[in-house]
């Protein structure tokens, strides 16, 4: 009898393993799904900033990208562009942080006057970011 037992008992523990076996997983820890196309945004202080010409901005220009449920997308490509004379920029290909975020340091151009800048990545999302840059003042190192 004491035989049948532990069997019964053998055969009951295997089954709650093969039950559990058969569980979808309900893991929250897993990174955001790419769920319909992605969007790109303009985060922080990053248009419409003022620096003299010639010279970086303050702040980096930085954009978000998101899906369809406004979650933050990693590993995203951006493709950065300076638009006519305005400046260079300290890569014109960045990928996306963990949260999303993506930046580049702008330069301006040498030339008093409003300055831009387009990132845009594969869906064909775009956005463009705006600065001016003000003349350099002919006694600024007095």
């Amino acid at each position: 009898m004491l035989q049948l037992g532990r069997t019964r008992q053998f055969l009951a523990l295997m089954a709650i393993v093969a039950l559990g076996a058969c569980g979808g997983s309900d893991d929250s820890t897993a990174p955001s799904q790419n769920t319909g196309p992605l969007n790109i945004v303009i985060t922080g202080n990053s248009t419409g900033q003022t620096a003299a010409a010639g010279e970086k901005l303050p702040f980096p220009i930085t954009v978000s990208v998101v899906n369809s449920s406004a979650a933050p997308q990693a590993g995203v490509p951006v493709t950065w562009e300076v638009l006519g004379s305005g400046g260079t920029l300290s890569s014109t290909n960045t990928v996306t942080d963990g949260n999303g975020l993506s930046f580049v340091e702008w330069t301006l151009g040498n030339i008093a006057g409003t300055d831009s800048v387009r990132a845009s990545i594969a869906s064909g999302a775009t956005v463009i970011f705006t600065a001016k840059a003000t003349k350099v003042s002919a006694q600024a190192g007095n």
